[in-house]
């Protein structure tokens, strides 16, 4: 096995951190915010530079994104969600409860940033949901469930070891504007 390492990223395809616009400005949020139907405070985007086709989506009404990712992405008619957990954007903690009330916190959160898209929970075509433990399976799909009428979207559920902030559920979305 070669001792260097297999991940050595092209020159062609890496993008420089500078790419990516600078939130944008309270005229442009302004403006996005008539868009999109939320307050100035409330909802944003900023298009990649060199790429018209991708814009990046915040809300304050979701928790907001560590600094290396964004809530969303839209491109060429769809949303891409990040993974959502169960965290209050007003108070920036987990929600007290259980895997229940974590997932009605994590689909409320991505119900709030495809607003801000310009979509809805109704456009989603596939979900990835991330559980800490198997057994909390039957508990967040009957939550899962009520937030999707039929026909209800592709979906893969895994358990994995660990998941942020120690919580027991993670989601995350496709949808299309």
């Amino acid at each position: 096995m070669n001792s260097q390492s297999s991940y050595a990223p092209s020159s062609a395809s890496h993008q420089p951190s500078s790419t990516i616009d600078q939130p944008p400005s309270t005229t442009d949020r302004e403006s996005t915010a008539k868009s999109t139907g939320h307050g100035p405070s409330q909802a944003s985007t900023a298009t990649i530079r060199g790429d018209p086709m991708r814009r990046a989506v915040h809300t304050d009404r979701a928790p907001p994104p560590l600094p290396f990712f964004s809530q969303a992405i839209v491109c060429q008619g769809m949303v891409y969600c990040s993974g959502s957990i169960g965290m209050s954007p007003i108070t920036k903690q987990m929600v007290d409860g259980g895997v229940g009330d974590r997932t009605a916190q994590a689909l409320n959160n991505l119900s709030a940033v495809l607003e801000a898209a310009g979509s809805s929970l109704r456009n989603v075509v596939k979900c990835n949901v991330f559980l800490s433990d198997m057994t909390n399976f039957a508990a967040m799909n009957r939550v899962y469930d009520t937030f999707f009428e039929p026909p209800k979207p592709c979906r893969t559920c895994v358990a994995v070891k660990e998941l942020p902030m120690k919580t027991d559920v993670e989601i995350e979305c496709i949808a299309h504007l």
